[in-house]
């Protein structure tokens, strides 16, 4: 079996050869070839966030200056960049799973309950298109069930499995420990059986995975709208 570094980036490479949406061939998919030359030099990154912000500035050469002008901080948190996607502000929000592709990323929102974050959000990058999967526990009425090849920054493992590895331990965690940090991972996403309109999403692509609604986790999935936008635009 290959090893999930191997397996993304032949899916990388695939993308422009075999698209589930016509916009896949348009997508910044130099974010998600920086974000595995992080991954393969385990250049420390803090959190999933944090390494997009990362993998943009290495791959673009933007300065912390340069962040702060486009996004507002040096150091956008998942629940800014959450908001800049539905805003609109440099990213183009993707909403069927056809068009996802190599360079996007899916943002969960932090989530607020009586005053208290009970959590904080993560951001991920998307390696490559999402891969239909055969359905496995939960199972949802009217939905179809793919499985999102992707690269950050966790101290949370991707799910136990010998076939959606996360790389940061692999051989499904049959062996070895989890190494928190950058690697690579999948996430299984649900999109209306008819529309492809995306729907929820598990942490892993494991049966029995927890899943989360939007109205429980709200997430959006966006494309930065040129590779890359300048400062001065802002």
């Amino acid at each position: 079996m290959l090893r999930n570094a191997a397996r993304f980036l032949m899916v990388s490479a695939a993308a422009s050869l075999v698209s589930l949406g016509s916009a896949s061939a348009e997508a910044c998919s130099d974010v998600a070839d920086a974000a595995l030359a992080l991954i393969a030099s385990q250049t420390p990154s803090g959190n999933g966030a944090s390494f997009f912000t990362l993998a943009m500035k290495t791959q673009s050469g933007y300065s912390s200056g340069d962040i702060a002008q486009l996004w507002g901080s040096t150091s956008p948190d998942s629940n800014l960049y959450y908001n800049h996607i539905l805003a609109g502000n440099h990213f183009t929000q993707v909403t069927n799973i056809a068009d996802i592709a190599a360079g996007d990323i899916m943002v969960i929102d932090e989530v607020w309950e009586n005053g208290v974050r009970k959590y904080s959000g993560h951001t991920v990058i998307a390696t490559g298109p999402a891969e239909p999967i055969t359905a496995m526990n939960p199972v949802y009425s009217g939905t179809l069930q793919y499985a999102l090849p992707i690269a950050d920054a966790t101290s949370s493992v991707h799910g136990c499995s010998s076939f959606y590895e996360d790389s940061r331990w692999p051989d499904g965690c049959t062996t070895g420990t989890f190494t928190a940090g950058p690697g690579t991972a999948f996430m299984r996403l649900y999109a209306d059986a008819t529309t492809g309109a995306l729907e929820g999403y598990t942490w892993s692509v494991t049966s029995g995975g927890t899943y989360y609604s939007p109205s429980k986790r709200p997430y959006a999935i966006g494309r930065l709208t040129s590779c890359f936008p300048t400062p001065d635009d802002v």
